[in-house]
């Protein structure tokens, strides 16, 4: 039986402990938020949203399990067809993207109606496409145009169609990439040259979008900036995370008896 099971799951038991803590941690989220859920729309109940959530779960590990049989050297072809694609998604959604918390990051899917964020298909796409180059071109790491040009111009490309409308993902993204890198052993130099660039762009962006005088996710930014300097104004979500933190007590008040929730 143990032999089986190593067979069919195989992989890294740390991430397989990981995903399945998550997914039982996720449950118990969904069924502490629920109550106000089923107050707002009449009719339904708690278990109305934790078996729609168990159903998602159970439909993303079948996922996890199939795509973790498949051999890395697919994905690595795989990857230039998927960065083909998620530009030009990426390009949509700047433009035409739907407005969902004054953020245009979203696209709905025709016929279907879910809607999704192409910036997550881009960054799996752009991990995948720099892991492939630093592999293949091992033999030419140091050269600038056989081993950098190659990476930095899609991570430029990508970081920069996800920057105006979020910008924790863009900056998350270009530091993964230039961890990739360093890790992969791009020249030092490179990597200090392609921060200072990093740097020249977003302050470039907000440049313009000031002078300009269109807000745009500047003024968000800004708002940000303030309030987490100015102690004497609260910021609402943070309130109400120190509100529970301090009626919940060292245990907490355990799932389903939250009240900040609501």
């Amino acid at each position: 039986m143990r032999i089986s099971l190593r067979k069919y799951l195989g992989g890294d038991r740390v991430i397989w402990v990981i995903i399945l803590l998550l997914s039982i941690y996720s449950l118990l989220a969904v069924y502490s938020s629920s109550g106000i859920l089923v107050f707002r729309n009449p009719g339904t109940s708690s278990a109305h949203f934790i078996a729609k959530h168990t159903s998602f779960l159970i439909t993303g590990l079948i996922i996890i399990y199939f795509i973790h049989r498949v051999p890395y050297r697919y994905f690595s072809k795989l990857s230039q067809i998927l960065l083909i694609i998620a530009i030009p998604l990426l390009l949509v959604t700047l433009f035409f993207g739907e407005d969902i918390n004054r953020a245009s990051r979203w696209l709905e899917i025709p016929l279907i109606g879910m809607s999704f964020q192409p910036s997550d298909f881009a960054k799996l796409a752009l991990i995948m496409y720099v892991a492939r180059v630093l592999s293949h071109e091992q033999d030419n790491i140091e050269d600038f145009y056989k081993a950098f040009l190659p990476i930095i111009i899609p991570v430029g490309i990508v970081c920069l169609l996800i920057l105006p409308e979020n910008l924790s993902t863009s900056l998350i993204l270009f530091a993964t990439c230039v961890i990739l890198m360093f890790t992969g052993r791009i020249r030092s130099r490179y990597l200090v040259i392609l921060f200072l660039i990093g740097i020249i762009a977003l302050g470039s962006y907000v440049a313009v979008v000031v002078l300009t005088e269109r807000e745009g996710r500047v003024g968000t930014w800004e708002k940000r900036i303030e309030n987490f300097f100015d102690k004497d104004t609260e910021d609402y979500q943070v309130e109400q995370a120190k509100i529970a933190i301090a009626s919940g007590g060292l245990f907490g008040k355990f799932p389903g008896n939250s009240t900040q929730r609501n």
